[in-house]
């Protein structure tokens, strides 16, 4: 299968069994519930919205903020990079008794208290780093500002103007006293008590060099330093209470897993108020309407005789034009491979789902690019590994195992290439001979010496996937009952490329086919000539139109020689294999401790080759599959079947 066939469902019940009706739907996990927009106007239908979801909404807020306090203080980390979930009954999880609000209360009160103290901290910060400036001023700070007769100024200078600006103070008068302290860099501290009747002359001192005054942030007694050290002492006592509050806040961290079971119900309760909102009623019955698999149906019709209630289910095909939910099923090893379809976007109801298509294809383009037998035991294995340990969500374990089979491909590829770590076979010692024969015998192609077959293999692989995309194409018009577009834009196009392909083959190998393939070739191209222009009104434009369309072919060559980057990230792999076992020879030639520190040089060349040409390997093949051959026939925009469910984050019902 690929994508499922989709029936669109009516369920119409008595009013009063709405509730049982949406449980039993939430438990079955079937019918993705959507609102019925056909309804005929003589019908008094209303939407059956009763509950507001707002309280709701507040409640999962108050629920999340717990959750996000505990993370950002918890003492005892997770352990793994996934989240373990958290098996809970169904009933316990539909009838919750934890009573939240006196822990959120007490988590917004520890908040806001860390919040006071880290701004005040931050206001001492700023204090402290103004006073460091001027800490080798000895002078009292509380002496800095204005008196009956007098004002005091805190100054810093650059060299450049302090002589000229003591020049300039001696020529306004004597009534004023300057006291000089060494500054940071090239810059002078200065105390100044100067008389008021000479501040207008000051003002334009300062104007003319300058010149600004520093400005105390708050009031200080004592000198900078003695000032200093009382803010330190502060910020000490700060940092003590936020301590203790942390360690008070690390305390609610034993409820963490009721939080989350809670925060999970009321997501269900969200999600159930949602669904409540597509259901249309009248005052003695309720409509609600939905997509359900064709295969689920007699399991839904059996669920609803169970009940033994006053129920109807209509059950039709999509219409032309529906928006139908989209459910990917497919061979469970080609489910692993949905992600890079997921990725691109799902494809609407009437397309074709390309992941079977896709799957064989980007498994042989990955090892074709890594094409190593050790690093693709290395990645299988640990992508295996990792995805049967891990307690990883579905979709991260089908992505790895993904990647795990592309090491597989590269383990094939790398026996029929001969690289094993690149040519280190060719330098094993004489015992073990039999290792480098087992190599040879093995290997198919030698890209290094006679790279010729690899790249007309990459070239050949990549025209058998353009052809299936173009076939691919001819298919899903016909299904959709364009049959004239299917045979004159894609079937045509087919036919034309195939036989240039075996013509090419005829020349090279079998010439005696030529005088069957040349007419059919010659007849493709008249074919073509004399329909792609069927657009145009004017019979010399169909004409011109029609041989214009040939130049098309130059864009199919232009697909095919992207699938020489195959054959390009593959030997490079192989050559950066060589330069590393080269590299790691010439540093185990020193003495002593050489050998260990070419293993080491070595290993890191090896580790870099592997992520770099695994990256590439896998960039370079979803490339090709995005742009060369989804864009022969694909269509994407459709949504995901999303049936009516316990929607849960951190838990498992059971």
């Amino acid at each position: 299968m690929a994508i499922s066939d989709m029936k669109r469902v009516d369920l119409i019940l008595h009013r009063s069994l709405r509730d049982e009706a949406i449980a039993l739907l939430q438990d079955a996990e079937v019918m993705e519930i959507t609102s019925e927009n056909q309804i005929p106007e003589d019908l008094e239908l209303k939407p059956c919205i009763e509950d507001s979801v707002v309280e709701i909404e507040e409640e999962i807020n108050q629920v999340r903020r717990c959750l996000e306090f505990i993370q950002k203080y918890r003492q005892q980390k997770p352990k793994g990079w996934f989240l373990t979930p958290i098996e809970v009954s169904k009933d316990n999880f539909t009838h919750p008794q934890f009573n939240y609000l006196p822990i959120y209360q007490a988590c917004v009160s520890i908040e806001n208290q860390l919040q006071d103290i880290r701004n005040r901290v931050n206001r001492v910060n700023s204090h402290l780093e103004f006073l460091k400036r001027i800490e080798k001023m000895d002078i009292p700070l509380e002496d800095v500002g204005e008196t009956r007769f007098t004002h005091s100024y805190l100054l810093e200078i650059t060299e450049e103007n302090w002589v000229l600006f003591k020049e300039r103070l001696q020529a306004i008068g004597k009534e004023w006293y300057l006291n000089e302290f060494k500054g940071e860099g090239r810059s002078v501290l200065a105390f100044l008590v100067i008389y008021r009747d000479l501040l207008n002359s000051l003002e334009e001192i300062f104007a003319d060099l300058s010149i600004s005054p520093l400005s105390l942030p708050q009031a200080f007694e004592g000198t900078p330093r003695q000032v200093i050290l009382k803010l330190e002492e502060r910020k000490k006592s700060l940092a003590e209470k936020e301590q203790v509050l942390i360690t008070k806040g690390a305390i609610y961290q034993k409820y963490e897993d009721q939080l989350k079971i809670l925060f999970d119900y009321y997501n269900t309760l969200w999600e159930k108020r949602q669904t409540e909102a597509k259901i249309w009623k009248t005052d003695q019955t309720c409509l609600i309407s939905g997509w359900v698999k064709e295969e689920n149906l007699p399991d839904l019709e059996q669920a609803l005789a169970k009940e033994k209630k006053e129920w109807v289910l209509y059950q039709r095909d999509p219409q032309p034009g529906e928006d139908v939910p989209i459910y990917l099923e497919n061979h469970p090893w080609v489910e692993n491979f949905d992600i890079l379809t997921r990725l691109y976007g799902l494809p609407n109801y009437t397309e074709v789902d390309p992941t079977p298509f896709m799957a064989g294809f980007f498994f042989f383009f990955f090892g074709i690019c890594l094409g190593d037998v050790i690093y693709g035991l290395a990645i299988a294995l640990l992508g295996f590994g990792a995805a049967y340990f891990l307690p990883a969500p579905l979709s991260t374990k089908r992505f790895i195992k993904m990647l795990a089979w592309g090491g597989v491909a590269s383990l094939v590829m790398g026996l029929f290439t001969g690289s094993w770590l690149g040519d280190l076979f060719d330098y094993l010692p004489s015992s073990l001979a039999f290792l480098n024969n087992l190599r040879s015998s093995l290997m198919v192609i030698d890209p290094l010496n006679n790279p010729l077959p690899m790249l007309i293999f990459a070239l050949g692989i990549g025209i058998i996937q353009i052809l299936l995309g173009i076939l691919l194409g001819f298919y899903k018009e016909w299904r959709r009952g364009n049959y004239g577009k299917a045979v004159l834009d894609h079937l045509s196009w087919f036919i034309f490329i195939t036989t240039i392909v075996v013509y090419l083959l005829s020349m090279v190998a079998i010439p005696t086919i030529q005088p069957v393939v040349l007419p059919i070739l010659v007849g493709a191209v008249l074919f073509l000539i004399a329909t792609q222009g069927r657009h145009q009104k004017n019979p010399i434009m169909k004409v011109l139109s029609g041989l214009l369309s040939l130049y098309n072919l130059v864009s199919y060559l232009g697909d095919v020689l992207s699938y020489s980057r195959l054959f390009a990230l593959g030997i490079s792999t192989t050559i950066i294999a060589v330069l590393a076992r080269t590299l790691g020879s010439l540093f185990g030639g020193a003495p002593y401790i050489g050998w260990l520190i070419g293993l080491v040089v070595a290993l890191v060349f090896h580790l870099f080759n592997l992520g770099m040409s695994g990256l590439g390997a896998f960039v370079h093949s979803v490339r090709l599959q995005y742009v060369e051959f989804f864009t022969k026939f694909y269509e994407n925009g459709g949504h995901e079947f999303k049936p009516f469910r316990y929607k849960t984050k951190y838990i498992k019902l059971h």
